[in-house]
């Protein structure tokens, strides 16, 4: 019996967020499909541990050169371009004590297991889950990199995929979900949920992401759960997730603004969950309020699988997601008061909300089916090893 492959998947992070979630959600199906895998993170956390239980080897390599927001508006920057090189030949040495076949990079933000690849000869997937609106002019050197040190490009959304100026190595592949892992939320799982959270009997408007000020929009959502009370229109609002480590501030300022606007006793922070099915069961609606462009959005993925109707804002990924007027809303970005307007139809129309929801699993069964998602990704994985050697070699021109 020939010897399964080995891939190597480089993840920016520990935590259990989007990217990660995606991550852990294919390495099982893969793995009974003959793809062996080896998992590198920088730090440990959540994601270390539940990989390592499904009796996978992860590495904790703290030394990852990272290029991300702070490294780009800051001196970080030069830190990161003197850490470039030893974390290039870190992984081109683990590619070859590891007998690696093929590297996953699984975000655009890390760039030196790329070029470690190309100097062990091995193929390489950059799978880009980034939208670089802030950085355009650093996008065109960075998106050309990205171009030469890739084998193939699968992006997480057409929004992605565009910013490339040639296709000819992107592929779009949508993150689905295993379906059977989110069974819709009926009337007691919803009543055992808000129990937990301590949310009442009455309607519950939900968001789930890291906590960014400004990036995320949860403060958006703050301001139109205001205007709706101002309207007479009273709902909890819960508010899953937490600022990344060293962003504190995004928190206090989020708490800060709550207080200041008179929604105290109306919201709910439980941190970062991490499972965060319990929290979808306890929504009526779920809210995106992203101020900039998510790439794709599994967030609103998560809450149409469990029977939320969503409120997303209309940039990026969700644009290709949500079914306007059909399994939710989409409103202009930083826009409280649309986002308040959207929720007031929603909260007062329990047989809308009910509509959307079935409509919303419905495109999710037959658009984004996690099956689909194994299935080109291990389709790509063989058709880059199974190609002659010169050709499945990452191309740098």
């Amino acid at each position: 019996m020939p010897p399964r492959p080995r891939i190597l998947y480089v993840n920016n992070s520990a935590d259990l967020y989007g990217a990660s979630r995606a991550l852990l959600r294919i390495l099982g199906p893969l793995a009974e499909r003959g793809l062996e895998a080896v998992v590198v993170v920088p730090e440990r956390g959540p994601l270390l541990e539940r990989i390592e239980a499904l009796g996978i080897k992860v590495i904790v390599d703290p030394g990852l050169s990272i290029v991300d927001r702070a490294t780009l508006k800051s001196l970080r920057a030069f830190k990161f371009f003197l850490g470039f090189p030893l974390s290039v030949i870190r992984f081109f040495n683990l590619i070859r004590r590891e007998r690696i076949a093929l590297v996953h990079t699984n975000t655009a933000v890390m760039p030196s297991p790329a070029f470690a690849a190309w100097l062990a000869g091995v193929p390489h997937v950059w799978h880009m889950r980034e939208i670089f609106d802030e950085f355009r002019s650093a996008w065109k050197f960075y998106g050309r990199y990205v171009h030469a040190f890739s084998t193939r490009i699968p992006c997480m959304s057409e929004a992605i995929a565009a910013q490339f100026p040639t296709r000819s190595k992107t592929r779009v592949l949508f993150d689905g979900l295993p379906l059977e892992e989110y069974p819709r939320a009926e009337q007691t799982s919803k009543a055992v949920a808000r129990a937990h959270f301590r949310l009442g009997a009455g309607p519950v408007v939900g968001c789930v992401g890291r906590i960014k000020f400004v990036r995320k929009g949860q403060e958006v959502l703050v301001q139109a759960a205001a205007l709706l009370k101002q309207r007479g229109i009273l709902a909890k609002y819960l508010i899953v997730g937490a600022p990344a480590p060293g962003n504190e501030e995004h928190g206090e300022r989020l708490r800060r603004l709550i207080r200041d606007l008179g929604v105290e006793a109306d919201v709910v922070m439980p941190g970062e969950l991490a499972d965060p099915k319990p929290a979808y069961a306890a929504m009526d609606v779920c809210v995106l309020p992203s101020a900039q462009a998510e790439p794709f959005g599994l967030v609103v993925l998560e809450a149409m699988a469990m029977g939320c109707p969503v409120v997303a804002t209309a940039i990026g990924g969700p644009l290709s997601i949500v079914a306007q007027g059909e399994t939710g809303f989409l409103v202009p970005p930083g826009d409280a008061a649309a986002l308040a307007d959207k929720l007031e139809v929603l909260l007062r129309d329990a047989e809308l909300r009910e509509r959307m929801a079935a409509a919303g699993r419905e495109r999710l069964e037959s658009k984004f089916s996690f099956a689909n998602t194994v299935n080109e990704l291990e389709a790509l994985y063989r058709e880059v090893l199974n190609a002659p050697a010169a050709s499945r070699q990452t191309s740098v021109r």
